[in-house]
């Protein structure tokens, strides 16, 4: 049966046929685009009708960094983004896990500079959550955990141990652990996690694309597969819930390569069903916020500290040689600008070699020069902007990380835009809250969570924004000949608003309200 969509602005992010009247889909399609007399008469007199209530309709939003399948895991841990001092913490997890059995007790969310304690945790504090258990915290950058004395004790880390390649452990002024893990010495204690009961997770994965699909999302990247040591799982699941027409969302998946090389997958070609694993995922440094991110100059407050790469340079030179030459589309992270400069350096030495089309996205992106993205242009990439730190943790990158003059400059979108660079946007969940309009109202305003504006000249357009969620997020998985704009034969992938985020007052766009999402031409989402 056809469907006719009316009354109300469609924005259909196509150029040839930037805005329409009326919008018909059939099945899983979109047949039809134009006045609402001739999609009137195209649909039928035995249509359905979807009156959109004066909304606006978009593509289906699409976001290029995430980590969807592991954000499913974490629905069960307790979630510490609320809280404003240690106490709170300790008291939050005590609370998540009453009455809860777990042999291990874990959270997420952990932002040691927006508590007002002014320091981090240690072992002695998460040791007042449990003194017989592990309890094991995960930091908001996904890049450092935290651990108590029953977990340093399980995992067997004590004065004498030696953290891997990349990776640091943190020791106190009597040569014990403080509980503090960075980068891979942290990866491999939560690749040790164990993976949910199947019925469980099926549950867990449901739940958490419906966390998306509220937020008018169809689409995602997801990112780093492997990382949470459940990729069967993960995969089986993904498949399981497709082939029964469940899956609500359009699931393009990075794994790490330890994943990747074991898992046949071919060249990159294009990307049209609901589930692929179709890129490698790489790390090339850690997160600003917890100063491992490798940066060109010192950090603000430590004079002597750049950051550190977590891969041997040659090694990761050669990895991105591999995969490119090979055709696979490769995503990878990179937030300060000396891993910026190494990342462009590998992806421009692999095209010396093989001069394939690469679509290759630089994940985080946010400390690039403009040098850097003219870089990116010449070789074919794609950045994909954490453009919610300027909101989230602007004015701590000004005041603790990076002083005023980089933090002005981070997430340049505005830089991009006018360059003709493709980009997109991202939120990287589980670090933080599923979140599309909010991130394209800080794209689109560059202002801080206490009202400052960051680098003015550095603001996108809206329309600019709105596509890094729609029609350059297609762009980057090779899907864009069947989604990312409101076209004839493309997927009936749409969400209405409650109003046109490129043409209101900009300082508003975060303020529109996600009224449906559609996957498939069916409605997925209802508020």
């Amino acid at each position: 049966m056809k469907t006719l969509y009316k009354n109300g602005t469609i924005v259909t992010m196509d150029p040839s046929q930037p805005q329409v009247e009326s919008l018909v889909t059939e099945g899983t399609m979109v047949v039809g685009i134009g006045s609402l007399s001739d999609m009137k008469d195209l649909a039928g007199s035995r249509c359905a009708i979807a009156d959109m209530q004066q909304g606006t309709l978009f593509p289906g939003f699409n976001e290029t960094h995430n980590h969807l399948s592991w954000y499913a895991i974490f629905k069960e841990q307790a979630f510490l983004g609320n809280c404003n001092t240690i106490d709170d913490l300790i008291e939050s997890i005590k609370i998540h896990y009453n009455n809860k059995e777990s042999d291990v007790l874990r959270a997420y969310g952990y932002d040691d500079t927006g508590l007002l304690d002014g320091r981090q945790i240690t072992r002695h504090d998460l040791d007042m959550v449990c003194n017989h258990k592990p309890v094991v915290v995960m930091h908001v950058s996904a890049h450092v955990g935290f651990l108590n004395s029953k977990a340093l004790e399980f995992y067997n880390i004590t004065p004498n141990s030696l953290a891997p390649a990349g990776g640091v452990i943190h020791f106190d002024e009597q040569g014990k652990p403080t509980g503090r893990l960075d980068e891979h010495a942290w990866f491999e204690i939560a690749a040790k996690a164990p993976a949910p009961e199947a019925n469980s997770y099926r549950e867990l994965l449901r739940t958490a694309v419906k966390d998306f699909n509220s937020q008018g999302f169809t689409g995602v990247h997801d990112a780093g597969l492997g990382l949470e040591d459940a990729s069967e799982l993960v995969i089986r699941t993904y498949k399981d819930l497709e082939a029964e027409n469940e899956l609500n969302v359009r699931a393009f998946i990075s794994a790490i390569p330890s994943v990747f090389d074991t898992l046949n997958v071919k060249p990159l070609e294009t990307f049209t069903t609901m589930v692929k694993v179709g890129g490698v995922k790489l790390f090339l440094d850690g997160s600003i916020q917890v100063e491992t991110a490798a940066l060109k100059e010192p950090y603000l407050s430590n004079p002597e500290w750049r950051g550190e790469f977590i891969m041997d340079g040659d090694e990761f030179s050669a990895l991105v040689e591999k995969y490119h030459c090979a055709g696979h589309h490769i995503s990878v992270h990179g937030n300060g600008d000396a891993a910026i400069e190494k990342i462009i350096s590998a992806v421009e030495k692999a095209q010396n070699k093989s001069n394939l089309p690469s679509r290759h996205m630089l994940i985080h992106c946010q400390t690039a020069s403009r040098k850097q993205l003219l870089r990116m242009r010449g070789c074919g990439m794609v950045p994909s902007f954490f453009v919610m730190h300027i909101h989230h943790w602007g004015d701590r990158h000004a005041a603790l990380f990076l002083g005023k003059k980089r933090a002005h400059r981070m997430n340049p979108v505005g830089e991009a835009e006018a360059m003709g660079l493709p980009f997109t946007l991202h939120v990287d969940t589980p670090v933080r809250p599923v979140q599309a309009l909010h991130s394209i109202h800080t794209a689109v305003n560059r202002i801080t969570s206490t009202g400052k504006q960051f680098g003015s000249h550095l603001c996108c357009t809206p329309y600019s924004a709105v596509s890094a969620y729609t029609s350059m997020a297609a762009y980057c998985s090779r899907s864009e000949l069947v989604r990312g704009t409101l076209s004839v034969g493309k997927y009936a992938d749409m969400v209405l608003l409650s109003k046109d985020i490129t043409s209101c007052a900009k300082e508003t766009i975060k303020d529109a309200k996600i009224w449906q999402t559609i996957t498939n031409g069916r409605v997925v989402y209802e508020a």
